[in-house]
C-alpha cells in the first residue's frame, strides 16, 4: 500500500502544483485582497478535489459523467464566478493595502472551480485507478489515500497564497494598486475564457 500511495502522490503532487484556472483565480485574489480571505476559497478548491477523488474511490466517476448537466451547470457557474470578480476588481478604486479586504466567493467559489474542471474528472477517474487498486482499499486505505491527497493540495495552495502575498507587498501605492487589481481582473477573465473554451 505505500509503494501505491507514493505512485499516487507524485501525480497529485503535479497536478497540484501545475496552475490552472483556480490557482489563477487564488492568486489574482491575494494580489488583490490579501491572503487574509484566502483561506475560504482554498478550502473550497481542496473540498471539490475531494468530492472528484470520492467519486472515483467509491466507483461513482461514471455516474458523474452520466450527469453531464449537472457538471456543465457548475462549469458555467464557475466561469459566471470568475466574470463577476473580474468585472468588479477592473473597476475597484486603488485602496490602501491596509483596507479590510471585501469577502466574495469563499468556500463556494472555490468549489465550484474545481468541481467544475474536466481535468479533474480526467484525472480522478484515470489516474488514481491505475496506480491504486480500488476494489481491495479496505477503510484505512481509503483514509490514508485521502490523506494523501488533502495533505499534498493543501501545501500546495498554501505556497501559491504565500507567493502571491510576498508578491503583493510591493504594491504599496495606489497607482500599483490598480495595476494589480487590473492585472487579476486579467487573469480572472482569462480563466473564465479558458474555461469555456475546453469541452
Amino acid at each position: 500500500m505505500i509503494t501505491a500511495l507514493a505512485l499516487f502522490a507524485m501525480p497529485v503532487a503535479i497536478a497540484a502544483m501545475i496552475p490552472g484556472p483556480a490557482q489563477t483565480a487564488l492568486v489574482a485574489r491575494v494580489l488583490s485582497r490579501g491572503a487574509g480571505e484566502s483561506l475560504p476559497f482554498v478550502l473550497g478548491m481542496v473540498a471539490g478535489n475531494a468530492l472528484w477523488l470520492a467519486a472515483a474511490v467509491f466507483g461513482l466517476s461514471a455516474l458523474a459523467l452520466a450527469y453531464e448537466p449537472v457538471f456543465v451547470a457548475v462549469k458555467w457557474a464557475g466561469i459566471a464566478y470568475l466574470a463577476i470578480l473580474a468585472w468588479t476588481l477592473w473597476r475597484a478604486p486603488a485602496a490602501e493595502p491596509e483596507a479590510p479586504p471585501r469577502r466574495t466567493g469563499g468556500i463556494l467559489g472555490g468549489a465550484a472551480l474545481t468541481l467544475g474542471n474536466p481535468k479533474a474528472v480526467v484525472f480522478y477517474g484515470a489516474v488514481l485507478p491505475q496506480v491504486v487498486d480500488l476494489t481491495t482499499l479496505d477503510a484505512a486505505g481509503i483514509a490514508a489515500v485521502f490523506a494523501v491527497q488533502l495533505g499534498i493540495d493543501l501545501t500546495v495552495q498554501a505556497a501559491y497564497v504565500v507567493g502571491a502575498a510576498r508578491a503583493r507587498s510591493f504594491f504599496r501605492s495606489p497607482r500599483r494598486l490598480r495595476l494589480v487589481n487590473r492585472s487579476a481582473a486579467a487573469m480572472m477573465a482569462g480563466s473564465a475564457a479558458l474555461i469555456a473554451s475546453r469541452g
